[in-house]
């Protein structure tokens, strides 16, 4: 008689003992969706995150000439990094895939590290809610809307919230590839494979990252 696949762990146990939630995720019977509630979480937050981030600039804009109303304002800027993230959860699970094989089940692997951003983008949302935000100049009638734009940007990129924001969320993604190491270890049992299926898709998923706050990292520098 065959013995019946052992449920899954829940994606939060990965927290406090990787280990053993990747022991028991190998008896469970594989499923590319399984941790999919995990990275759609992570990709709504991120948009909510990213609106909060921005919002001085919509608000500077409110009113200027050709300028988008601010609701739409706010639903594009979450949406465009809901996308990117969904984006760089795919590019994970495919490079992930590409090099840890099939038995890395890096679908699994990765969408279950996306469990480490919630906490993450809620303490950062709390913060950017609670403590005074940057104050970006409100554009004057007739005024250029690409420069009042480019000016309102700057003042909020250089915040020190701002900063420690774009940090956080770029070594977030980097901690995502770390988790999925012991993953990749437990699954394939070979070094190189837990190796290759880590590294290769951390650039991309870096680059989806910093392409997500681009606007932001340009006026840092």
């Amino acid at each position: 008689m065959a013995r019946r696949p052992r449920p899954a762990p829940p994606a939060a146990e990965l927290l406090t003992a990787p280990r053993t939630f990747f022991e028991r995720l190998r008896a469970a019977e594989p499923r590319v969706w399984r941790y999919l509630a995990p990275v759609l979480l992570s990709a709504l937050l991120a948009g909510v995150l990213y609106a909060l981030l921005l919002r001085p600039v919509v608000a500077a804009l409110a009113g200027a000439a050709h300028a988008a109303p601010a609701f739409t304002a706010h639903v594009t800027n979450a949406f465009g990094s809901f996308f990117l993230t969904v984006l760089g959860a795919g590019a994970m699970a495919g490079l992930g895939a590409l090099g840890a094989g099939r038995e890395g089940r890096a679908a699994e692997v990765y969408g279950a590290t996306f469990v480490l951003l919630p906490p993450v983008y809620l303490l950062l949302a709390v913060l950017l809610l609670v403590l005074p935000g940057p104050e970006a100049t409100a554009a004057a009638p007739g005024t250029d809307l690409l420069a009042a734009q480019r000016v309102a940007l700057r003042a909020v990129a250089q915040a020190p919230l701002t900063r420690l924001t774009v940090l956080v969320l770029l070594l977030a993604t980097l901690a995502q590839c770390v988790l999925a190491y012991p993953g990749f270890l437990v699954l394939t049992g070979d070094r190189r494979r837990a190796l290759l299926g880590t590294l290769l898709p951390l650039l991309p998923a870096l680059g989806l990252t910093a392409l997500s706050l681009a606007p932001l990292l340009t006026a840092m520098f």
